[in-house]
């Protein structure tokens, strides 16, 4: 007999349980989504668990049952309190009581790609799911400021995309307990912003080593050690880096308009599949996928 065939983790950007209502939802924000979303007396049942990382910020009090392996934990919110679920982790909840719950789910790939950013792996247990995050938490007044991006201001998605980061970097150090960093000594600020500057006018071109010293006032050998214990990567990977984010400015706002092609040489990259190599490894989906 063949064994049941196990049905895959909810999306839950389009799927929402009967009793409760999206009331605001954001539109566009690549790698992760926020709703807000409100409800009388109910459950919701995620047996495979849901395919997005979830951070729930409940702005007034609120109580729950979380029902994971077999057990059953009440937990009271006070307002401006959260919780946070991992991805694929089952798990159930019921409410007695009319609920407003503020809901900021990652995609898997874009805390991959912090937490490599972060110089760790992701390895998050299903227990944190029962951990409730207390209302002077770090990430959390940062996930009041993107409620307020939700209804599409000029440069919204920027802004959201900077605070996410910042929750996603939160929750790392918090629920990772990443080690703190080791004192370093950063290059001068000035000689940094001098080459950071030249990169910049000439993203499109390529930047030797000796120029970039030079416009540093360093040696090469000294100016790469000061550069990356600045700014975390070497001269080329950062200027790579500097292309990508341009390449991302570009799909977002030409995207419908412009090939891939056209954007890979706007940004400096040899050809289209030189850009796609690079922006999936820093992004960590192709440009077609961000661009979808």
């Amino acid at each position: 007999m063949p064994a049941p065939q196990r049905l895959p983790p909810v999306d839950l950007e389009s799927y929402v349980p009967r009793a409760i209502t999206v009331v605001r939802r954001s539109q566009g924000w690549p790698g992760f989504f926020f709703h807000e979303r409100r409800g009388a007396k109910g459950s919701a049942s995620y047996p495979n668990g849901m395919r997005q990382h979830v951070l729930y910020y409940f702005p007034k009090a609120a109580r729950q049952e979380v029902v994971h392996n077999g057990s059953v934990k009440p937990i009271r919110y006070g307002g401006g309190e959260a919780r946070f679920t991992p991805a694929r982790t089952p798990v159930s909840f019921r409410w007695e009581r009319p609920i407003r719950v503020f809901i900021l789910a990652f995609e898997p790939w874009y805390f991959e790609r912090i937490a490599a950013e972060l110089g760790t792996t992701l390895d998050l247990s299903h227990e944190l799911n029962q951990c409730k995050l207390p209302a002077d938490h770090p990430a959390l007044p940062l996930m009041r400021q993107i409620a307020a991006e939700i209804d599409g201001g000029p440069g919204a998605s920027f802004l959201a995309d900077s605070l996410a980061r910042g929750i996603v970097v939160h929750l790392l150090r918090n629920l990772l307990r990443l080690p703190s960093a080791r004192p370093q000594h950063a290059a001068p600020p000035a000689a940094v912003l001098r080459a950071v500057t030249l990169m910049r006018s000439r993203l499109a071109e390529s930047v030797s080593l000796d120029e970039l010293a030079g416009t540093a006032g360093l040696s090469p050998f000294h100016f790469s050690r000061q550069f990356k214990a600045a700014t975390g990567h070497p001269p080329h990977e950062y200027h790579i880096r500097m292309r990508v984010d341009r390449a991302q400015e570009l799909l977002r706002t030409r995207g419908r308009e412009w090939t891939l092609a056209a954007i890979a040489a706007e940004c400096g990259f040899v050809d289209q599949s030189h850009f796609s190599r690079h922006f999936k490894r820093v992004v960590g989906v192709t440009p077609g996928e961000y661009r979808a």
